[in-house]
Order: C-alpha cells, then sequence, then structure tokens
C-alpha cells in the first residue's frame, strides 16, 4: 500500500463516520480502530489481486469497519 491508498481509507472512515446519527458517531479511538481494521482487510486481500474497487463492489466497507469496533467496544 502507498500512502494514496492510506489517504483514501482515512477519507472513506472519515467520510462513514460522518453517517452516524449525532448519538452513534463513532469516538476518535473508534476511528482509528476502523481504519487500522479496514487497512488490514485490504492489505490481507491485496493478495489475492483484490482492490478498493472490489471492496466497493460488494459493501460499503468502511461502515462496517466502524460498526465493528462499535460492537466490540457495546460488549466490553
Amino acid at each position: 500500500m502507498n500512502q494514496r491508498d492510506l489517504d483514501n481509507i482515512a477519507h472513506r472512515i472519515g467520510s462513514a463516520a460522518m453517517e452516524f446519527a449525532p448519538g452513534h458517531r463513532p469516538t476518535a479511538a473508534q476511528v482509528a480502530d476502523a481504519a487500522s481494521i479496514l487497512h488490514g482487510m485490504l492489505q490481507a486481500a491485496e493478495t489475492y489481486g483484490v482492490t478498493f474497487a472490489d471492496f466497493d463492489a460488494v459493501a460499503h466497507f468502511a461502515r462496517l469497519a466502524i460498526q465493528l469496533v462499535q460492537a466490540r467496544d457495546e460488549s466490553r
């Protein structure tokens, strides 16, 4: 991954965070964790030739990463 990819992840996570209602917006720590999760998912998928475009064709993975982190935090 290059800096452009990392900037893209940050932009996508930031945009997804703004989609949540004010009472459900992720904290800064949750946003950072979600960005790390999305980054890890993409790094693992790169091995198989999967790109952001492939992820986008299937689901809103930035929002999913935030929801995963929020669910994790709620279960603690």
